[in-house]
């Protein structure tokens, strides 16, 4: 040893010492005061603050946590550390032979155990790592002040040595690549993400210290549950790690270009509206499950994903109404929150661009390119090569969007990432829904991340899911647990959601009963009890559906007699005038079959009604329709009650014959566009000038374009295309087509829609050509939603 590094030991005052190095918090303020002091005559007080220098990275003493939240007192017994204090350790002795000088008796320090090694190892890795982010990502400095202070617990935990040790070892490496990268400077972007997945590994962190806060630190250390839950966060921090690996790795890949890489992305043409968390999300009032509910599902799923070893895809299926939707967000929350999602396709039959099956493969490579650096570098560069892959069909696009980059960066990712997939059946081409499959369950197993599908039991769906192997998949039968579970849950929904009015406990369990597994039947129930702004005798409610439900039982399952009860309620009220009536039932209907969710002042042209008429017909369908305080859209609140609606034999008097109110819509687009359509709609003063230069043009399509012309604009042919005959809808269209035409276009493209065109004029098309046929006699099997 030097004599320089001897007078910096003989410096430096003796600090009790754990195997790990940690310090109670009376022992750390005794050592802060001392290290002012030293701050003030010693040699460190030249280093500018955050700096470091050669000596402090390779130095093995403990370098005091500034930011942590996790002290000794809560991870470590005083009497336990004391006598660690006391014991002559290996550290101690050297130093106490080197303060002794040459003529001090020689003692030679015991061999340290392979797992005292190994984690003195990534503790002296975590210093350096310490050093380097102190100034340039201070959220992951102060998760590593904490991280250190719990590896004693997690290697307590450990139930398999070898498996823990490795385990260490492999994060060790991860910080040792991360230090080397961080030097690299990275981009500020990169430090942001490496900030939030801080955060993630912060709340896996704190959810310890809370524990044992309530259990204290013997119950940590002795339950068995605790002890693989313990691994579990341990395996999961390595793989945060690993991410964070992976963004401080692109720090040398140059975005010279931001916005060229942006517009590739965009070139996927994703749907946006898809993530379980979008804006569509709040329109149609999309929640998560009621606390406590749900819980042994929630364990389950989220035990599966992170298991490296089991299946990749998770399908759980269940019929309408039995919660697949509000579990799969809830699901998507907590994976959020976590960092292990990677993306999410919310299928839903009230937007066009999420229940079109061929944006699902771009929307998750979008999604997934916005979340992974390394990913999106990969995916930039094969866009370049080829930027039409978003036109390809759904084998091409696999391969090119998904496989293949996520082969490229497989180790730059963590193991426990998933893609949530909803809904599957509310697709509207059950073809490419099961191409889709077919290469998903084809190559799940090379893939770095995992799928939770969920799915009506449509037979496409479960027979491609059956036929892979339990290796590749897991199954759950949502509409196959044990009824008594599903009915305590439900229960505890009830209880909570209507907990204002104090219902008896008979009546709570009574309802649930008549809910049977059906989540939909509660949610709705509880939508006519208590409506949004509006007073009603919400125990005179509760009790008609209970006497409803006991004399229509046997005839209508428990759904379709709820839905009879409300809508007849809805639009049989005495009260209402025969006009008031009709206007319910139009408005209904509207609300069924409109393609995608509409703003009040929309169904209100497509009512051919006032906004008060309109209005006033929606208060009593709130129970089965959402009408969206936030932005004013109304939709259906879940699929099972278009698909009552629709169905004549369900909904006996309340039946909507969608051919027939088809017609209706289609003249009434006709008629908006008649009236609204007209020459230079957009007011542009010069048609030399391009439009993306034309300032404010933007206001002046929005003042001219009404949001019921843009509907018409884009779904007239969708409505012609249910209807079943000629007569004078041919008529209309042509004339349309004769006089309009170019004035359509014109809507189109200010709105950068002009595609909407081409598939409008396909599916008019074809519509003659069906009606040709039947009328020539040579009739075939009518197009319908796939015109």
């Amino acid at each position: 040893m030097e004599p320089d590094d001897l007078n910096q030991k003989r410096k430096r005052p003796e600090i009790p010492s754990t195997s790990g190095g940690w310090l109670h918090p009376g022992d750390r303020e005794e050592w802060r005061g001392n290290k002012k002091a030293r701050s003030v005559s010693g040699s460190r007080s030249a280093s500018p603050a955050g700096a470091s220098t050669h000596n402090e990275a390779d130095t093995n003493e403990p370098i005091p946590p500034k930011r942590s939240s996790l002290g000794l007192a809560k991870l470590l017994p005083r009497s336990q550390e004391r006598s660690r204090a006391n014991d002559t350790s290996p550290s101690l002795q050297v130093s106490h032979n080197i303060l002794q000088g040459p003529s001090s008796v020689n003692v030679t320090p015991p061999v340290p155990d392979k797992t005292s090694t190994v984690r003195s190892g990534l503790e002296q890795a975590f210093r350096k790592l310490r050093i380097v982010t102190d100034v340039i990502c201070p959220s992951l400095c102060s998760v590593i002040d904490d991280l250190t202070a719990c590896l004693h617990v997690f290697e307590a935990a450990a139930k398999n040595r070898q498996e823990y040790n490795d385990l260490t070892d492999e994060l060790k490496s991860l910080v040792e690549q991360l230090i080397r990268h961080l030097h690299a400077a990275p981009t500020e972007d990169i430090i942001d993400s490496i900030s939030t997945i801080s955060e993630a590994m912060r709340k896996e962190i704190d959810s310890i210290g809370a524990r044992q806060s309530r259990s204290g630190i013997r119950r940590v250390l002795d339950g068995s549950g605790d002890d693989q839950d313990l691994h579990r966060r341990y395996r999961r921090i390595k793989q945060l790690f690993q991410q964070i690996l992976g963004e401080a790795s692109m720090s040398t890949w140059n975005i010279t270009n931001e916005h060229f890489v942006n517009t590739q992305l965009e070139s996927l043409h994703p749907a946006k509206l898809a993530r379980f968390d979008s804006s569509l999300s709040a329109d149609i009032n999309r929640r998560t499950c009621t606390e406590n509910t749900r819980t042994a599902i929630l364990e389950d799923t989220l035990i599966w994903s992170e298991d490296s070893c089991g299946p990749k895809i998770y399908w759980m299926n269940g019929m309408a109404g039995t919660g697949k939707t509000t579990i799969a967000t809830t699901l998507s929350t907590t994976l959020e929150g976590r960092k292990q999602l990677a993306a999410s396709f919310f299928c839903t039959r009230t937007s066009p661009e999420c229940r079109e099956a061929k944006r699902i493969v771009p929307t998750i490579a979008y999604q997934l390119a916005r979340r992974s650096t390394p990913f999106r570098s990969v995916l930039s560069k094969a866009l370049k090569e080829d930027p039409d892959i978003s036109t390809r069909n759904i084998t091409s696009q696999f391969q090119l969007l998904l496989r293949r980059p996520l082969m490229k960066v497989k180790e730059k990712l963590p193991d426990n990432l998933v893609v949530v997939v909803d809904a599957l059946d509310e697709c509207d081409d059950t073809h490419i829904v099961e191409q889709f499959l077919n290469f998903l369950i084809g190559l799940i197993m090379d893939l770095p991340i995992k799928f939770f599908l969920t799915s009506r039991p449509e037979p496409a769906i479960r027979n491609r899911m059956i036929s892979g192997g339990e290796r590749t998949r897991s199954i759950l039968y949502l509409h196959e647990i044990e009824k008594s579970l599903v009915q305590a849950d439900i229960e505890l929904f009830l209880m909570e959601e209507l907990g204002f009015m104090t219902p008896s406990e008979s009546g709570v369990k009574k309802l649930a009963e008549h809910a049977a597994n059906l989540f939909i039947y509660a949610a709705t129930a509880v939508r006519y009890i208590r409506p949004t702004g509006k007073a009603v005798n919400s125990q005179a409610r509760l009790s008609a559906i209970l006497a409803v439900n006991t004399e229509s039982q046997k005839k209508l399952s428990g759904l379709d007699a709820l839905y009879t009860a409300i809508l007849e309620a809805a639009i049989n009220d005495p009260d209402l005038e025969v006009e008031e009536q009709d206007s319910i039932r139009v408005v209904l209907r509207t609300a069924i079959c409109t393609c995608e969710p509409i703003l009040t002042g929309t169904l209100s042209a497509l009512c051919g009604l006032d906004t008060n008429a309109t209005m006033n017909a929606l208060e009593p369908l709130r129970s089965v329709l959402h009408v969206s305080d936030h932005s004013g859209l109304v939709t259906t609140l879940h699929a099972s009650f278009p698909d009552y609606m629709l169905t004549q034999e369900r909904s006996g008097v309340f039946f909507c014959d969608k051919g027939v109110h088809s017609r209706r819509l289609t003249q009434r687009c006709f008629e908006i566009m008649q009236g609204q359509l007209r020459f230079n709609i957009g007011s542009i003063n010069s048609s030399f000038i391009p439009d993306k230069e034309i300032a404010g043009l933007n206001t002046q399509i929005t003042a001219n374009i009404s949001e019921e012309l843009f509907y018409t604009c884009r779904f007239w042919a969708d409505h012609l295309s249910q209807t079943n005959s000629l007569d004078s809808l041919a008529c209309i269209a042509y004339g349309f087509l004769s006089k309009q035409l170019l004035f359509w276009l014109e809507v189109l493209n200010l709105k950068q829609c002009i595609t909407a065109g081409v598939g409008c004029m396909t599916k008019l098309t074809k519509w003659l050509l069906w009606n040709v046929r039947l009328r020539l006699g040579r009739r075939s099997k009518p197009l319908g939603n796939g015109l």
